[in-house]
């Protein structure tokens, strides 16, 4: 990556208050922001709930579908 290009992703999240930067001299410190990440990490934790249930749910339909196959395959062995 670049000076610029890391700059400008740095920019943003100061942007955003995720971050704050001090220059002194040559030297740029970057530490988080008064925000931090607790609003984000909750929003990422409730999607990540959401998402597990449904993959759960597929799951469930697939193995179902599964079974229903093998059965029907085996009856028409028969």
């Amino acid at each position: 990556m670049t000076l610029t290009g890391m700059k400008k992703h740095v920019s943003i999240l100061e942007q955003a208050g995720l971050v704050t930067t001090e220059k002194i001299g040559r030297v740029r410190t970057c530490r988080l922001g008064q925000r931090r990440l607790e609003e984000e990490a909750a929003w990422i934790e409730q999607h990540r709930q959401l998402w597990t249930a449904r993959f759960d749910a597929l799951d469930e339909i697939v193995e179902d579908l599964n079974r229903k196959e093998k059965a029907n395959a085996t009856s028409q062995r028969r």
